[in-house]
């Protein structure tokens, strides 16, 4: 038996996440690498409104991990310039 599969939204950015799936099923372990880093640059995301937990390999990015749960999901993220007082917002896929 197969199990059902759900989709995973990258707001337009699939492309940013260099193992990207569309689709996963419900339960499996999501490993994603992001690989658009620029330096003096500070990253988050975010999985149904709760910030996902960042680990950082040389070769391949920021690894970002998640449970595929029983739903479709949207994966959000931004960054901001880490180097200005005040830290402004460059990139987001909030607005």
């Amino acid at each position: 038996m197969f199990k059902k599969k759900y989709k995973v939204d990258y707001c337009g950015k699939k492309f940013w996440y260099t193992n990207a799936k569309d689709r996963y099923c419900a339960g499996e372990k999501v490993i994603l690498y992001y690989s658009m880093l620029a330096t003096d640059t500070d990253y988050s995301f975010w999985l149904e409104g709760a910030e996902l937990m960042l680990s950082y390999d040389n070769e391949k990015g920021y690894v970002l991990s998640f449970i595929m749960p029983e739903n479709d999901v949207v994966v959000h993220s931004s960054s901001r310039n880490s180097m200005t007082k005040n830290s402004m917002k460059i990139i987001s896929d909030e607005s």
